[in-house]
């Protein structure tokens, strides 16, 4: 009797030891996201005196600050490697804050050579996972595990689909508003009632009357 309450207490301590493979029931496990910083690098050539800046320099510009704004991973940089260049960077600069990129500063290079003007950005890219594996085969599975690319299609889209590849590996910043307050206002649209704080002559209305 006692051997076998050994024997029984040992299994249950070899189970208790063993990890469970999630990876093929939790498509996060078997198929993460996530994100990781990459730059984008432009460089810019001072154009001649009493010439302005060329549309296709223009257009890489507004590029630029529209993939800082939507994916930004920190400070736009404007390197600068002769100071008879820092008027043209500070030109740029400010064409880059017209379209709304504020986060950038300007740098000047240790070593002094030819090349303009480097911008760098740094932006978050998403790491998409890649589906179609078939490890496992079609077949019936009699251990009732799913397909190797169950859940992938679902993550591959969420990366693929993300306005901000950053969003995946850390919380955005706040953006000031109340999120008790947005509910309460979209809940009292849906019923048709005023949504302004204050009080209001008319303080309900009809859905009929909001829909029209």
């Amino acid at each position: 009797m006692t051997g076998r309450i050994v024997t029984v207490l040992t299994a249950m301590l070899a189970l208790g030891g063993c990890t469970a493979d999630l990876s093929s029931q939790i498509a996060e496990i078997g198929h993460p996201v996530g994100a990781e910083q990459r730059a984008l690098v432009a460089v810019f050539d001072r154009p001649a005196a009493d010439t302005p800046l060329s549309a296709y320099d223009r257009d890489r510009l507004v590029r630029l600050a529209r993939e800082a704004l939507k994916r930004g991973a920190g400070p736009m940089v404007l390197t600068i490697h002769d100071r008879a260049d820092q008027d043209f960077a500070e030109a740029l600069a400010e064409q880059l804050r017209r379209e709304g990129a504020t986060k950038l500063r300007i740098e000047l290079a240790a070593e002094s050579k030819d090349g303009g003007i480097e911008l760098r950005v740094p932006v978050w890219s998403a790491l998409i996972p890649e589906c179609g594996r078939y490890d496992w085969g079609m077949n019936p599975d009699y251990t009732n595990a799913p397909n190797v690319n169950w859940g992938c299609s679902v993550q591959r889209n969420r990366a693929l689909m993300v306005q901000n590849p950053g969003d995946l590996v850390r919380a955005g910043e706040a953006s000031g508003r109340d999120g008790d307050r947005g509910a309460d206002v979209l809940a009292k649209y849906g019923r048709g009632e005023a949504t302004g704080s204050a009080r209001e002559a008319t303080s309900s209305g009809s859905a009929s009357s909001v829909a029209h």
